[in-house]
């Protein structure tokens, strides 16, 4: 199910050669980062949500019944939906084939960091004009 539904929420794009969530070896991350219990708890939450909206499960939705349920997850546990979906992105885009594939690099960009063009501070003048927009607090 876990494969379902991680392509659910990030089903991929082949004009873009960007692969489903599903190809992305989300087990190790969930290992890795010691999330089995959140994983567990929100699949759990997920099949209570499609027995309860729809008496099936979630393998079983089409993409609309499928999106119900999530929205009624979030609805319902904000914390634990964004918790696993901030997961499945992190496990997603640290990924060195969607790394490669978004053309940013694939190794971090620290200690060497990555070259920009030189800043122009000058737009930041009115604000340092303006001066202070806070009131100092009469000391008793």
């Amino acid at each position: 199910m876990i494969n379902i539904l991680l392509d659910a929420l990030i089903p991929g794009d082949t004009e873009l050669n960007m692969p489903p969530a599903s190809e992305v070896d989300f087990n190790s991350y969930k290992v890795k980062y010691g999330i089995q219990k959140n994983v567990t708890a929100f699949l759990s939450k997920l099949k209570e949500i499609c027995l309860e909206q729809f008496s099936m499960d979630f393998e079983n939705l089409d993409e609309d019944q499928k999106n119900i349920v999530l929205k009624e997850l979030k609805l319902k546990n904000m914390r634990l939906f964004s918790d696993f979906i901030n997961h499945v992105f992190k496990a997603y885009y640290s990924d060195k084939r969607v790394l490669s594939n978004l053309n940013v690099g694939t190794s971090p960009p620290f200690p060497n960091g990555n070259m920009i063009d030189e800043d122009d501070w000058a737009i930041l003048l009115p604000v340092y004009e303006r001066g202070s927009m806070y009131r100092d607090l009469d000391e008793e």
